[in-house]
């Protein structure tokens, strides 16, 4: 029975008289009625997901509705990618920032209460992040405040956009919803980079869902790059559903700061002949963080193949949990599919949960998974200290070195160079205490 305590504390958000276009309306009605049934995770059909998570402390909070504000370009002159030559969409507490946010005449952008070009996508719109599948989107359809659709069409150059969601922090307990759905044409080629910044203080506790649904066309290419910057007491899911047509390329990699509790979960449905995606990611938690990672690909048809690579770093009491799921369906013959889960505990008092698996109907594929977890290796910091450098330093190295890899595969100089920053500042506050 869903309490109607938490029911009422969300039902102050939810208008259900928004001036969305007719169909997205329907999604957002649709979503109440859905959560309304079965309210916060975990529910009877979605245990098995939510196993790990701990939501009392979410049952305990009252989250306050945000509002659109004006910012000045100041307000984002710390933020990553505020480039007067690259697409960039803001999103400021669940709300579009039109004045701010650059977007060229080669990207059609409309939101959904004055659908226009893109009205077309109003009947896909809610057809890839799907209700009934779990509570946390079903919540983003009810109270989503600004959702907006985007067409990337041009197909004779490659296209870059930057979609960047921030946390004002200007709001004390506030939620925000953010949604989009973006297209892209067929033989498009496009770069994606996904960022969201929490500039809460640590006291502040916040709640963000946002939900994004990619669709690629025929023969598209999108090379999708995330980052999570978060901290405190935040409360982050975050949803990307894509739709994959025949041969296209979708190539995700993740670079995750955890807040009090985070889940990124990002499934695939590789429903054309000759698709492929690949899902890599990093992680680092800390102190009292918990981070779940849900990483899926359904093969829904021959001949397409994915791959599944995170790591992780925990220290402190931290606890992490990697979930892969590789689903092959009957007909998807000359499946190729990879999962590896490799894990860098920190502290004694850390603790992760993985559970790659395989759930496979063909019988002409090549699938295999694999996980791993350790400590530091004590042989090779005694190498390293044995050569004049410190034990912190070499500590430092070992950790960079296990994270290299993956920040290597964000294929930008800058980018490259923000997240070795960035890494390099936070391996000296890791609580690393009793691991030595």
């Amino acid at each position: 029975m869903v309490s109607d305590i938490i029911l009422n504390r969300f039902k102050n958000l939810y208008e259900p008289n928004s001036k969305f276009d007719k169909k997205i309306k329907e999604i957002k009605i649709d979503g109440w009625k859905n959560f309304n049934n079965h309210g916060l995770p975990p529910s009877s059909h979605t245990s098995e997901l939510w196993k790990y998570t701990n939501f009392s402390k979410l049952y305990n909070s009252e989250f306050s509705k945000t509002s659109k504000k004006d910012y000045g370009s100041e307000f984002y002159s710390s933020l990553l990618g505020k480039q007067t030559d690259t697409n960039t969409i803001f999103i400021v507490d669940g709300f579009y920032d039109e004045k701010n946010s650059i977007i060229s005449n080669e990207i059609i952008l409309e939101n959904a209460v004055n659908l226009k070009n893109l009205k077309y996508l109003n009947n896909q719109f809610g057809s890839i992040a799907i209700n009934s599948e779990n509570e946390m989107i079903a919540l983003n359809s009810s109270l989503m405040q600004d959702p907006i659709l985007v067409s990337v069409r041009n197909s004779n150059k490659v296209n870059n956009l930057q979609i960047i969601i921030v946390n004002s922090g200007e709001n004390f307990h506030s939620s925000s919803f953010p949604r989009l759905f973006v297209e892209f044409a067929p033989n498009t080629k496009s770069n994606i980079v996904e960022m969201f910044v929490n500039l809460a203080d640590n006291s502040n506790e916040n709640l963000t869902v946002p939900v994004i649904e990619y669709l690629l066309g025929k023969k598209s290419e999108v090379t999708h790059k995330r980052i999570q910057i978060d901290h405190g007491n935040s409360y982050y899911f975050q949803f990307d559903r894509i739709l994959q047509n025949e041969e296209s390329r979708f190539k995700s990699t993740s670079f995750s700061f955890s807040g009090l509790l985070s889940r990124y979960d990002i499934h695939s449905d590789l429903h054309g002949i000759n698709s492929d995606c690949s899902f890599h990611g990093l992680y680092v938690t800390d102190k009292n963080q918990h981070q779940e990672n849900e990483i899926s690909t359904t093969h829904s048809v021959e001949r397409c193949s994915s791959d599944q690579m995170f790591k992780g770093i925990l220290a402190g009491k931290s606890r992490a949990i990697f979930s892969g799921k590789v689903l092959v369906k009957k007909n998807a013959q000359k499946t190729r599919a990879f999962q590896k889960d490799f894990n860098f505990l920190l502290s004694k008092s850390a603790e992760v949960d993985t559970k790659p698996s395989l759930e496979i109907y063909a019988d002409d594929v090549v699938c295999s998974h694999g996980a791993t977890a350790g400590n530091i290796d004590k042989n090779m910091l005694f190498y390293l200290e044995s050569r004049g450098i410190n034990k912190d330093q070499a500590t430092s190295m070992l950790i960079r070195g296990f994270a290299q890899e993956i920040i290597e595969e964000f294929q930008d100089e800058l980018l490259i160079e923000y997240l070795e920053k960035l890494l390099d500042e936070k391996i000296p506050t890791l609580d690393v205490e009793g691991i030595m």
